[in-house]
């Protein structure tokens, strides 16, 4: 068990006057929003459902496009067809989004889309390798934190 992260944790004003069960209850409820690789061929399935895909093929199969959005639809379709994982935050995504808005391809309401596909909601306890807080282990954080034990 991570201890230092609980003790961390349990030194937030948010725990004071819980009592220890409450504590655990609190810790074991918490949650935090990671960024993960999102999986090509759902990421493409958006696009198509959202009357996205088409337009992009057809631009980044268009040798006289113009550039941009040329390149920038030309790389998301070959990051997407490679079948990889895509990570949205990558420059060569999150840079050239903007550009396929300005050029119709897409607009905010697809960013946003793409951008929670990367989301992914974890408990916090099992973040830092915690796993489930019991009362035992909110006593002996408190412990520590009041510099006892």
């Amino acid at each position: 068990m991570n201890e230092q992260a609980l003790i961390e944790e349990l030194k937030k004003p948010e725990y004071a006057g819980l009592t220890d069960q409450q504590a655990a209850d609190a810790v074991n409820a918490k949650t935090v929003t990671i960024r993960q690789p999102v999986d090509a061929a759902i990421l493409r399935k958006t696009l198509a459902i959202r009357g996205r895909w088409g337009g992009l093929q057809r631009v980044a199969n268009n040798f006289e496009s113009p550039d941009p959005p040329y390149q920038q639809a030309r790389t998301l379709i070959d990051m997407i067809t490679a079948g990889d994982g895509i990570n949205a935050d990558e420059p060569a995504v999150a840079d050239g989004a903007p550009i396929l808005v300005q050029h119709g391809l897409l607009d905010a309401s697809d960013l946003q889309a793409m951008s929670a596909l990367a989301n992914k909601t974890l408990r916090w306890v099992d973040t830092v390798g915690i796993g489930e807080v019991g009362i035992g282990y909110v006593i002996n954080a408190r412990r520590a934190i009041a510099g006892g034990a």
